[in-house]
């Protein structure tokens, strides 16, 4: 077989795929993906589907995957796409710390407000507005970012949230531009194209009309509940011509 998408498996009963990705898992069948939780020694390249992995050791490391894991974390880590998408996303700059340089920083931008993040996480799914400064100290991030072993912060310019209205989730795969209703803006296009370059074969960005917002690996990504099990198969198929 030329490919095989290999899903994480249950916490609770590592004899089936992790509850996210089921019924994908089995459309993805349906749509004549063999599928399975340990690669098959006949597939010539696997697909791999998973939970986020911020552990090295932890990425799977047969080499028939299509991302190895410095692909993969270039497209999970924000310091490490962003050089890619300047201008056309979110004004953002980087520090291993949070402290007076920050403040500094933001001020010299002239942003009234920042948007604190770690590399690959936020504090919103704890408290929405708990990674916005000053609204929230630097402390009192800290004292949930110190639990997630942040080692590097992504300071980025305050959007209102009307800003943000129109959001969705592309995906690339293979080099083509996946969304529901077909309708890819400029934007999206030209990121794509830039964020090629990192190597990765299967991604997503997540955009306005007007401007990217953040990028993700497409080994980790949700495919959002816009998006059916059965088309995003068809996505897939359609990608890497099954």
């Amino acid at each position: 077989m030329k490919y095989q998408i290999v899903y994480a498996h249950d916490k609770e009963n590592p004899t089936l795929v992790h509850r996210y990705f089921r019924s994908e898992e089995v459309a993805m069948r349906n749509a004549g993906f063999c599928t399975g939780l340990k690669p098959d020694v006949k597939a010539e390249s696997l697909i791999l589907r998973t939970t986020t992995i911020v552990e090295a050791g932890k990425y799977p490391s047969d080499n028939r995957y299509l991302d190895s894991y410095e692909v993969y974390r270039s497209y999970l880590e924000m310091h490490r796409y962003y050089p890619y998408i300047e201008g056309i996303t979110i004004g953002t700059f980087f520090s291993d710390i949070l402290d007076e340089s920050v403040v500094d920083g933001i001020r010299r931008r002239g942003w009234k407000k920042a948007f604190i993040k770690g590399d690959n996480s936020a504090l919103e799914h704890i408290q929405e507005g708990l990674s916005v400064w000053p609204d929230h100290s630097f402390d009192e991030m800290m004292s949930y970012y110190s639990h997630f072993h942040v080692s590097k912060f992504c300071i980025r310019e305050y959007y209102e949230q009307e800003r943000f209205e129109e959001d969705h989730r592309y995906w690339v795969i293979n080099g083509k531009i996946y969304r529901n209703n077909n309708v890819i803006p400029d934007v999206v296009k030209e990121a794509a194209k830039r964020l090629s370059a990192l190597g990765g074969k299967y991604f997503t960005i997540d955009a306005t009309p007007e401007f990217v917002i953040e990028v993700n690996p497409g080994e980790s990504s949700d495919r959002h509940g816009e998006n059916p099990a059965e088309l995003f198969a068809s996505w897939f198929k359609d990608a890497f011509g099954i």
